[in-house]
């Protein structure tokens, strides 16, 4: 049986619902405990429906995910020194919700809208915004997390924020142009945390994004009015929140470039971090260090920026798959992230805007949020990014087969 919006919800309905809002809507802290809880969703959902719906896996954005878990278990005994490296393959696993969430496409009797979701995302940012300006402007914390890292803060914001744009992609309503409200709330919540990858993250996916809308909706006056408008507020919003203290963001071009070079100053930490995966990378360039071994090279030759047992992974997801599994790893990292994009491959689906929409904001968001920071692993970020993927495969198995693109 087809999704149908009508119908009331059952088990596979109430486990996607759950998912989704445990996952997109908490800022900060409770982020960690929705993530959990739409890992035991997903859970729940391969027991009950994985082998009925087993052809999930044979999906191409299925193969990509399984491949890259794949990849990376290759390179295990290669690397291995201890129990560490055993846990490469698990900070990935995650992403298996995005095939559990798709097996939900038939059995689930309703299927929250695209514009059900682009408003939960909207939510999701305005909600991460307004705590964000509490701590900052009430309790006087200089970099606002609500109880998370600012910059994992910032990331979730910064995602949820630009997927509500898919919202504008679905109807001819004259309102969906307040989905642009999404990337506003979101580059004030990065603004606030004072955090440029995510802040570099909400310009990239805005641009993209309004670039993939300019194609379907050049013609339409109010699109062009909905974006100065929205241009007009974000920068003018980003400048009061700059002036107000931050300073990182301020020139953001310089200083994220300067995390890739040591100047001298305090971001020599990052320099000394990537610096050291391409050591790794230099080292073992097909199968890597493993997990276990990827600080060493940092805490060996830059002990006084990297003091030993001070930090856990290097920074950046690119570093993180290179160095713990060579040239397979950044295959892996790539097929992670070409996973959304794969959905566009049936002429159907590419027919769907809001699908289309979503898929290219999700590979843009992880890949530019994951050159300047960790995004993959068991993180609000990886499961923000998986449940997201998850509910785009639901959209794009609707009314089709899973291979040829036939008509059920």
């Amino acid at each position: 049986m087809s999704p149908s919006y009508g119908s009331l919800p059952n088990l596979a309905s109430t486990l996607l619902a759950a998912s989704l809002l445990t996952t997109i809507l908490p800022p900060g802290y409770p982020a960690y405990i929705g993530a959990y809880c739409a890992l035991a969703a997903a859970a729940a959902a391969l027991l009950v429906y994985g082998w009925s719906e087993r052809i999930t896996f044979r999906h191409p954005t299925s193969l990509a995910i399984v491949s890259s878990v794949a990849l990376v278990t290759l390179t295990v005994p290669f690397g291995h020194r201890g129990g560490q490296d055993i846990l490469a393959p698990i900070l990935i696993l995650p992403m298996i919700v995005t095939i559990a969430l798709g097996m939900l496409a038939r059995p689930a009797t309703w299927v929250p809208s695209p514009t059900s979701f682009a408003l939960l995302c909207l939510l999701a940012s305005l909600l991460a915004f307004l705590g964000g300006v509490y701590e900052f402007y009430v309790l006087g914390v200089y970099r606002p997390g609500l109880g998370n890292n600012p910059i994992h803060y910032a990331s979730l914001a910064a995602m949820a924020g630009c997927l509500a744009m898919v919202g504008v992609a679905v109807s001819e309503s004259p309102w969906r142009y307040c989905f642009f409200l999404g990337p506003v709330f979101a580059l004030g919540a990065a603004g606030i945390a004072d955090s440029r990858g995510p802040v570099a993250g909400v310009l990239v996916m805005t641009g993209v994004g309004t670039l993939v809308l300019l194609v379907w909706l050049w013609r339409e006056t109010l699109f062009r009015v909905a974006v100065l408008a929205s241009l007009v507020l974000g920068s003018t919003a980003f400048a009061y929140l700059v002036g107000s203290g931050n300073t990182r963001v301020a020139g953001l071009l310089q200083s994220g470039l300067d995390i890739f070079r040591f100047t001298g100053g305090p971001d020599d930490i990052r320099a000394a971090l990537y610096t050291s995966a391409f050591e790794a990378l230099r080292t073992s360039p097909i199968v890597g260090v493993g997990l276990g071994q990827i600080m060493v090279a940092a805490e060996t030759n830059f002990p006084e920026l990297v003091p030993q047992y001070g930090l856990e992974n290097l920074h950046a997801d690119w570093a993180n798959f290179a160095a713990m599994a060579g040239g397979l790893g950044l295959l892996a990292w790539l097929l992670l992230l070409a996973a959304p994009v794969l959905l566009l491959l049936d002429a159907g689906v590419r027919e769907q805007r809001p699908v289309v929409l979503g898929a290219i904001l999700l590979t843009t968001g992880q890949f530019v949020l994951g050159v300047s920071n960790t995004t993959f692993g068991i993180l609000p970020q990886t499961m923000i990014y998986a449940v997201s993927l998850g509910y785009f495969l639901i959209q794009a198995r609707q009314d089709r087969s899973d291979i040829g693109g036939e008509q059920r």
